[in-house]
């Protein structure tokens, strides 16, 4: 039995009948203002007069947050992946002076269903992707990193409501498949710098993807996951997305194989479309719509995604991640809508309510 299993997951890895619930993580972005930071970068949508139910609201409103921690419960996520672009930054401090303290003020009110946060490593914007060698860890870069995680260390993993695995505090990383030099130290010494603040890190790293599983670098991971399956150009022309779905299990097949030799976590990522092409931005990127197939319902993509899901569970784990609840740039948003209401949330709740053997 792997040591960091929580204590319901490792009964169910030992053998008895399955029946605890699926948790539900959920990207969230703590990057807006309102007076135009972020939006005014553009979503899908802007010009027609479609956005957030709540309009262009502050990522710092208290009211922004209880509103998003109470659709947050209406639709049975229970965590939020909290997207951290580094020591000092505005989400950084965005968290620290805005969101942590919403989150345990409303937990302290409402005991039974505590709302948990961790943090996504924006590995790309932090650290920088080089195109030909990817984030290539040097001497700076894995000294960076290693002060990065010990700022995390002692401003955000003590705090009740940070979300554990194992009883150790869990960060996803964004974009690790792109990790090339001596990466491996540099993971290794972060953990070094939490254990000497008294924590054992859970990393997640966001590994996979079309193309082969690389084993040693999943290998320097707690688990796995897919961020985003949206790339492969075949794509493009597609009507009917059921193919993308299916290729995308064979996936998420592939390298949860591999990662369960490795002794290593999966946790299946899903998306309910993306569209990065709304208002000013630049946009290279095909789209992926909300309806799976011509005459089917907007959050039938979603539901395909999350049958999908479903068949690739970690027995021990038992978790999934939504990309996202407010990414508004790239339309992977579950956020109530103008136009499409609280539709991709409440199915989301359908999909992952019921607990699966």
């Amino acid at each position: 039995m792997a040591p960091w299993l929580p204590g319901a997951v490792a009964h169910a890895a030992s053998g008895a009948v399955e029946t605890s619930p699926i948790h539900v993580s959920a990207y969230y972005y703590p990057w807006y203002s309102d007076t135009g930071r972020h939006w005014n970068l553009g979503y899908a949508g802007k010009e027609r007069g479609d956005g957030p139910e709540l309009g262009r609201y502050s990522s710092r409103s208290p009211e922004t947050i209880r509103q998003h921690l109470e659709w947050s419960e209406e639709f049975g996520i229970a965590n939020w992946i909290c997207s951290w672009w580094g020591p000092g930054s505005w989400e950084d401090e965005t968290m620290l002076r805005h969101v942590v303290p919403e989150i345990e003020a409303q937990n302290a009110a409402n005991p039974g269903l505590p709302q948990t946060f961790c943090l996504l490593y924006e590995s790309e914007g932090i650290l920088g992707l080089d195109s030909a060698r990817g984030i290539e860890f040097d001497l700076r870069r894995a000294a960076d990193f290693a002060e990065h995680f010990r700022h995390l260390a002692r401003e955000y993993f003590a705090h009740p409501a940070y979300y554990r695995i194992g009883g150790k505090p869990v960060v996803y990383l964004y974009l690790s498949r792109t990790f090339s030099g001596d990466y491996v130290t540099a993971l290794s010494r972060a953990r070094a710098v939490v254990e000497a603040q008294g924590f054992s890190l859970f990393l997640v790293g966001d590994e996979v993807y079309w193309g082969a599983p690389d084993r040693r670098r999943i290998q320097a991971f707690d688990a796995i996951t897919s961020y985003n399956m949206h790339g492969p150009a075949e794509f493009s022309a597609s009507h009917d997305w059921s193919d993308f779905v299916a290729r995308s299990g064979d996936v998420f097949a592939r390298y949860r194989s591999l990662a369960a030799e490795e002794g290593v976590g999966f946790v299946p990522g899903i998306i309910p479309g993306f569209n990065a092409g709304g208002g000013n931005r630049e946009n290279p990127y095909y789209v992926i719509p909300r309806v799976l197939k011509p005459g089917a319902s907007s959050v039938s993509f979603l539901k395909a995604q999350g049958a999908m899901a479903k068949e690739h569970l970690d027995s021990r784990l038992r978790s999934v991640a939504i990309t996202s609840f407010n990414e508004w740039h790239e339309g992977t948003q579950v956020e109530p809508n103008r136009t499409l209401g609280k539709g991709a949330g409440a199915a989301l709740r359908r999909l992952f309510e019921t607990p699966t053997s």
